[in-house]
């Protein structure tokens, strides 16, 4: 099994999953809430596919494109190891291993900011609300998250190299950080004194 296929993999247990964040922002004394969920046809874009046109995987494109990606991995139509080939690997690598620890990244303790990447040090093109940075086994890991008919996702997630996307962001504050599992809630945190909102089943 390729990177690839752990990658889809992973990200299909998040299917049914998603997270709901409390959070405040440096100074600003209002309660704002972050709802995280995981679709199909975000995941190319996480998983690096937009580096990997030059890879050719012995199916039509048109039969692994957006939504399609994930179906077409799972079922073994397309063959994963192929995009290890390709001469962006090693940058798309780095974004397939993020979304591996994804869930583990969400559930454990973390890092976030605000992110405007006007003040990344160094060029950016991510465009982004949010940026999290988590550690697991030594390794740095940034997911950025967007917004989208009020709903947030992960627009990309990678291993750390040389940028710290961190650097001169504004820090936020959890409040409290929930599990939803098939609709039902899992309260994974709360920072002492807060009144949590009602998290609806």
């Amino acid at each position: 099994m390729g990177l690839l296929l752990e990658a889809a993999i992973a990200w299909n247990a998040l299917r049914n999953i998603s997270y709901i964040l409390d959070i405040t922002k440096q100074g600003s004394g209002t309660v704002e809430r972050i709802e995280l969920s995981f679709l199909d046809e975000d995941f190319p874009h996480a998983a690096g596919m937009q580096y990997a046109v030059d890879v050719d995987f012995n199916i039509r494109p048109n039969k692994y494109y957006g939504a399609k990606l994930i179906p077409a991995l799972l079922t073994g139509r397309m063959i994963d190891t192929k995009i290890e080939s390709g001469r962006n690997w090693d940058r798309i690598s780095g974004r397939l291993s993020a979304i591996t620890h994804l869930q583990n990244t969400l559930d454990g303790p973390f890092s976030i900011k605000s992110f405007d990447r006007d003040k990344v040090q160094g060029y950016s093109k991510i465009d982004a609300k949010f940026i999290i940075q988590s550690m697991i086994s030594d390794e740095i890991y940034f997911v950025f998250l967007d917004e989208r008919s009020n709903k947030y996702y992960c627009k990309s997630a990678f291993k750390k190299e040389k940028i710290d996307y961190m650097r001169n962001q504004t820090p936020v504050t959890v409040l409290q950080k929930t599990k939803m599992v098939d609709g039902v809630p899992h309260i994974l945190f709360t920072k002492e004194g807060y009144t949590p909102i009602e998290v609806a089943e």
